[in-house]
C-alpha cells in the first residue's frame, strides 16, 4: 500500500509550529455515597436538580437523560456549546465532547466505589484551542483559572445535593 501522500502531509504538519494550545485540568472529590447515587446526576437533565444556574437544550436522547450519543446545547461564558456523550458506562464513567466556536473540550468523568462506602469521582478536562484567540483561556485551565473555580463550585453543589437532597441556594 502506497502511503506516500499521507506520510508527506504528516511530515509537513510535524515540521510546522502548531500555534494552538491544549490545556488539562483534573479534579477529584470523594463523596459519602455510592456511584449509583452520583452517576445519574451527571446528566444534562438531572443537573437542573442540583445546579441553580443550569440551562441546556436537549437535541437527541431516547430517554431524555444522559446516554451514549445524547446531544445537547449550553451557553458558557457567553458562548454556545454543543455537547455529545461519547462514552456511557453506568456507575463507572461518562465522557462528553463539548464543541464551541473557539475551543473543543473533552470531559471524562470516572467513578470508583470504595470499601468505606464512599465514591471517588475524577473529572478530567482537556481543552484544545481551535483558534489562536482561545490560547490564553486554554493556558489558564492549568493555572488555577476561572474554569477551575467554576468546577470546584459545581462539586460543592453536588456534594450539598447528595447530603441534603436539595439544591444549594
Amino acid at each position: 500500500m502506497n502511503t506516500r501522500h499521507s506520510d508527506e502531509r504528516i511530515q509537513a504538519w510535524k515540521q510546522r509550529e502548531n500555534p494552538l494550545e491544549r490545556g488539562h485540568l483534573v479534579l477529584e472529590r470523594t463523596f459519602r455515597t455510592s456511584a449509583d447515587e452520583v452517576f445519574p446526576l451527571l446528566c444534562p437533565t438531572r443537573e437542573y436538580d442540583w445546579i441553580s444556574s443550569w440551562g441546556c437544550e436537549l437535541f437527541h436522547s431516547d430517554s431524555g437523560y444522559a446516554e451514549y450519543n445524547a446531544i445537547f446545547r449550553t451557553r458558557s461564558l457567553g458562548k454556545e456549546e454543543i455537547w455529545i456523550c461519547t462514552h456511557f458506562e453506568p456507575n463507572r464513567a461518562i465522557h462528553y465532547t463539548r464543541v464551541a466556536p473557539d475551543v473543543c473540550t473533552q470531559l471524562e468523568i470516572t467513578l470508583a466505589d470504595r470499601t468505606d462506602g464512599t465514591v471517588r469521582v475524577r473529572w478530567s478536562l482537556t481543552a484544545s484551542a481551535l483558534v489562536e484567540e482561545a490560547n490564553d483561556a486554554v493556558r489558564l485551565l492549568e493555572s488555577g483559572s476561572e474554569r477551575r473555580l467554576i468546577l470546584e463550585h459545581l462539586l460543592n453543589d453536588l456534594d450539598h445535593y447528595l447530603e441534603r437532597g436539595e439544591m444549594r441556594v
